[in-house]
């Protein structure tokens, strides 16, 4: 009986799998933003193109 109390005991007191839940959630939340910036950019990259292209008329073809 004891020994399942000590192997109770030793879970409860390591803490490794909640730093990699979390590190994990971090990873998460930092690919997120930085696909949402990528996008921005690009929609931003495109739209300055198009304006520009607008602009030359027939030249930017």
């Amino acid at each position: 009986m004891k020994s399942i109390l000590s192997i109770c005991s030793a879970f409860h007191r390591d803490d490794r799998g909640a730093a990699f839940i979390e590190y994990t959630a971090l990873l998460g939340v930092i690919l997120a933003v930085g696909l949402l910036v990528l996008t921005k950019v690009g929609n931003w990259a495109t739209n300055q193109w198009s304006t520009l292209c607008s602009g030359l008329g027939s030249k930017c073809k």
